[in-house]
């Protein structure tokens, strides 16, 4: 992360969008029960549910499985996040995926990152299992500061959880008036084949940047394969095909995906599948 000064020499602390810190920091009005649908006009059926009851919901299975009350608010907020700026692959949508682990064990229930490395502007954690969501909340804690003090800071997580959608961290880079480079890949996976190839070797290893302007600011998501993970997932428990040829078959055929089956296409995209090591810079 990189800090930015004002002319005068002080801090600034920008704010997102209009719209969407409307939509973030909406407070329901106190007749609406938590648990209250709504949609926004007459042609719309679509059931809409306020955000902070989504946050308690996904809080509470979160606790109910196991994790810390604290890392679940984390976990659930970035998921709700997530949702509000459209990434709805990797919003809620990946609730259900995080209750397993925990209860499975893949996921850490609670403690801390064991610090390997630490010096003023650049610092190792190991991840220990622990919610990615919530590892990257702390580790913005301890970046922000540094970032401020020496102009740039950076922290490497190895064995980090799934850290949903990247953008999301997007949004406090603006909001702290700083600019962020945030990238993440997990070597013990494979669903993305290099171009011109077939066999898949490594994920989509997304790549996320942010930084201020003026008014509002700017924030990119992308990755290495044409989709994400999370689509093809969908398209495969829908029974549906992607609009055009996004994944390879074995006989080095480019084609829509019968069901989503197939290798992933690089390429740019949207966000991706995001479990395994972490680097955020400031």
């Amino acid at each position: 992360m990189v800090g930015g000064d004002d002319a005068d020499g002080g801090h600034s602390r920008r704010s997102v969008p209009g719209a969407l810190a409307r939509a973030l920091n909406d407070s329901p009005p106190k007749n609406n029960r938590p648990n209250e649908t709504r949609t926004t006009d007459m042609t719309d059926t679509a059931p809409l549910y306020r955000a902070e009851a989504l946050k308690d919901y996904a809080s509470a299975l979160l606790q109910k499985a196991g994790l810390a009350a604290s890392m679940a608010d984390s976990v659930a907020r970035t998921l709700v996040e997530g949702d509000l700026l459209g990434h709805d692959t990797h919003g809620l949508a990946l609730l259900a995926g995080y209750v397993k682990e925990l209860e499975s064990g893949g996921m850490t229930r609670d403690g801390t990152p064991e610090v390997l490395s630490d010096r003023p502007a650049a610092v190792l954690w190991d991840g220990k299992r622990l919610p990615g969501p919530w590892l990257m909340d702390q580790g913005m804690d301890l970046l922000i500061p540094r970032a401020r003090e020496l102009g740039t800071a950076s922290l490497v997580i190895r064995r980090s959880h799934h850290i949903a959608c990247l953008a999301v961290y997007m949004l406090r880079a603006l909001q702290e008036d700083m600019l962020m480079l945030l990238a993440c890949s997990d070597p013990n996976a494979a669903s993305v084949a290099p171009f011109g190839g077939t066999q898949a070797v490594f994920t989509p290893n997304p790549l996320a940047m942010g930084f201020p302007l003026s008014q509002g600011g700017v924030m990119v998501d992308i990755s290495a394969s044409i989709t994400t993970n999370g689509m093809s997932n969908r398209k495969r428990a829908a029974g549906e095909t992607f609009a055009e040829a996004v994944v390879r078959n074995d006989q080095d055929a480019d084609h829509r995906g019968s069901r989503g089956d197939g290798t992933g296409r690089s390429a740019g995209g949207k966000c991706a599948r995001r479990r395994g090591d972490s680097r955020a810079s400031w």
